[in-house]
């Protein structure tokens, strides 16, 4: 199974935020099962700024190498299709959350993790479930 993560759950995996106990639980549970992790390269960007910003180059390259040992979708000209028809459909779809679902889309990743509840609602051709990370903690 194909796992899209979006960058929200990256910053708790390696900057120790909140909800580290359920990133836990899904990192055990997709090793167990052989899941895949995928994102997008926006995730890369997004999850670098930080590091950029205070200037930990470390850090920086950490993430990158990281970044390295998962399948990273490109946001290219068949995304930006369908990000285009997911902005059209859900006028109120912020820009980076259509790229994400897009990148999801595309790849024929199985399942969409997020912390962000909104996105739930969503419908793309190929992308069959859209979860918050406390909704698919609480289907275990």
């Amino acid at each position: 199974m194909k796992i899209f993560w979006d960058t929200n759950l990256f910053i708790y995996l390696w900057e120790k935020k909140s909800f580290q106990p359920e990133i836990q639980k899904l990192l055990e549970w997709m090793e167990y099962h052989s899941h895949t992790i995928v994102t997008s390269s926006l995730s890369v960007g997004e999850i670098l700024v930080q590091p950029l910003k205070y200037g930990r180059t470390d850090i920086h390259d950490q993430y990158l190498r990281a970044f390295h040992q998962i399948t990273v979708i490109p946001f290219d000209t068949k995304g930006a299709s369908l990000f285009a028809l997911l902005r059209s459909k859900y006028p109120s779809l912020k820009s980076p959350d259509a790229i994400q679902l897009s990148c999801a889309d595309i790849s024929r990743c199985d399942l969409f993790l997020t912390n962000d509840t909104r996105l739930s609602s969503i419908k793309t051709p190929h992308l069959e479930k859209v979860l918050s990370l406390s909704d698919w903690t609480k289907k275990l």
